[in-house]
């Protein structure tokens, strides 16, 4: 993946800059208030970076900032994802920010918000400034970059998944009671409630036959005084069924000796049968009506106790069958919850003993680790101006968790002859700064980030270690796309791009401008950079030997 390109409208003193980049090495480069630094801020804001609108320039409306990213891979557990794959790995942010607060995000022309957008800024690219120097200095990034050296994040995956299952056994044992007196109190009332439902012996939609017999039963008289009715007009009447048969007959006299009349018959025959038919089922329920007084009374009492256990136990009569299944379950857990306590302790000791075993192979791993990284990191720190095996890390057990059983301490030791102290204690901010250097170089082939932006990571260096600095950001343009803001020639020369950011006054304003040099105009820079704005042959000189010596 790489940053291909850069847009800012009215960022402060930004009011209108486009900047193309390419992989490699980047650099940035300008006089002192120019607004080097706009440039990491403007890329901080489409990384998903809090906003402010003190950054929108005095006089306008909003501020806008655009990055174009290239071959972006896919992160199926990315919620943004889907932008992704629909710009086929080209993923173009735009972010505005406006002078009363708020902020739009778009993403490939989609709305998004600010909390996804810095997810996948996280995944596309780092900055490493103060923030990143204080975020060293915590325990959890300082396990984290142990075990990215070491490769351990399976085994920690797996530490935290037996965490999380041993954690849950807990919790149901938890859950069972403990107190007797209230176990017997519970399951006193799920018998009551189970035997009372039980006792009922319930048929899935008996309410509703019962319901229909009842009203049966109520209008007996009546419904089967109309069926009566029905029947003697389909068999008695002669407008009944003998005058449709009659008509059948005519009908089928006329398709005789006119075909057009034949499904006419055909139909008047239907009707006839239909007829009988309908006679026939008349008569059989009009048997089936219960005139028994004493029926009536035994559907409505049996309805009456079924509208007592809906009201107690659910609001239809599956409720209340599935209030008794569920009922019964539980009544059977508490019956056996001794076995089900006796159970759960010895899946906790399993799973326990599990979880510690887990742990303690990651601390082992974890202690190989820290010894390699230890002896890694320290051979970078004399180029960077730092004492040799100046740095170390410890390991401290603590109670095991989801990370394992270890609190990583990074220590440092600024003075020969003094004991190494907490990293969080003793380095300066530029110390921090230069150990975060050197880290990255060591991690640089482990960590998956593309893009790693450097802001003031020269702080506290002087000429004699700033070409080693060059040369470590050079190295690490070999696995990420590197973009540094510096003020070091010596690290200017080994960048595989130079940009400029200069200001000007125009109408009373400051406008800043971001130049891409060509290789005259940064052969100039740097000599800028040694000497002065007039500087003379010797700077000159001295920039044309940065340049053949880093490359």
């Amino acid at each position: 993946m790489s940053l291909l390109e850069l847009t800012v409208e009215n960022l402060a003193v930004l009011s209108n800059v486009r900047l193309p980049l390419a992989p490699g090495f980047t650099v940035v480069t300008g006089e002192t208030g120019a607004g080097k630094s706009l440039v990491v801020d403007a890329l901080a804001l489409v990384l998903g970076a809090r906003a402010s609108s003190e950054l929108v320039r005095a006089g306008e409306s909003s501020a806008r900032v655009e990055a174009v990213f290239a071959d972006v891979a896919r992160a199926p557990d990315d919620p943004l994802d889907e932008l992704v794959a629909a710009g086929e790995g080209m993923v173009i942010v735009r972010r505005e920010v406006s002078a009363d607060g708020r902020s739009l995000v778009r993403i490939n022309d989609r709305a998004a918000t600010v909390g996804g957008l810095a997810v996948l800024g996280g995944r596309l690219a780092e900055i490493h400034g103060q923030h990143e120097q204080q975020r060293l200095l915590s325990a959890e990034r300082q396990l984290e970059l142990l075990d990215r050296a070491g490769g351990l994040e399976e085994q920690r995956a797996r530490v935290a998944e037996a965490y999380r299952g041993w954690r849950q056994v807990v919790a149901a044992a938890a859950e069972l009671m403990t107190d007797p007196r209230e176990l017997a109190r519970r399951v006193e009332l799920l018998r009551h409630q189970l035997s009372e439902i039980e006792a009922a012996g319930l048929r899935p939609d008996e309410d509703v036959e019962l319901e229909a017999a009842a009203r049966a039963g109520q209008h007996a008289e009546e419904i089967v005084s109309a069926a009566a009715e029905a029947i003697r007009a389909l068999r008695d009447d002669a407008a009944g069924l003998d005058a449709l048969n009659a008509a059948t007959a005519a009908l089928q006299a006329a398709a005789n000796h006119d075909d057009r009349f034949a499904p006419l018959a055909e139909r008047g025959r239907g009707l006839v049968a239909e007829g009988e038919e309908l006679a026939r089922d008349a008569e059989a329920i009009a048997e089936q009506v219960e005139m028994d007084p004493a029926s009536l009374q035994a559907a409505e009492e049996r309805l009456a106790l079924i509208y007592e256990l809906k009201r107690k136990y659910g609001p239809s009569l599956e409720a209340v069958l599935a209030f008794a299944e569920s009922t019964g379950e539980e009544l059977r857990a508490l019956e056996d919850q001794e076995g089900e306590r006796d159970r759960l302790r010895a899946d906790e000791r399993e799973r326990r003993a599990a979880l510690e075993e887990a742990a303690a192979q990651l601390s082992s791993a974890r202690a190989v680790a820290a010894g390699s990284l230890a002896r890694a990191v320290n051979v970078e720190l004399p180029p960077l101006g730092l004492p040799a095996h100046a740095f170390g890390i410890d390991l401290h057990p603590v109670e095991v968790g989801p990370m394992g059983a270890d609190r990583v301490e990074f220590t440092f030791a600024p003075n020969p002859g003094e004991p190494p102290r907490s990293l969080a204690r003793i380095a300066s901010g530029g110390e921090a700064s230069r150990l975060s250097l050197a880290l990255k170089v060591v991690l640089a082939a482990a960590d998956d980030t593309p893009l790693l932006v450097f802001d003031e990571v020269d702080a506290g260096i002087g000429g004699r270690n700033a070409a080693a600095l060059g040369e470590r950001l050079k190295r690490l343009a070999a696995h990420h796309q590197v973009l540094c803001v510096t003020h070091l020639p010596q690290v200017a020369a080994f960048a595989d791009a130079h940009v400029h950011v200069g200001k000007r006054v125009q109408a009373g304003r400051t406008h800043t401008e971001v130049h891409l040099l060509d290789a005259e105009e940064r052969a100039r820079e740097l000599a800028a950079m040694l000497g002065g704005e007039n500087a003379g042959e010797e700077a000159q000189a001295a920039a044309a030997a940065l340049l053949r010596s880093a490359r």
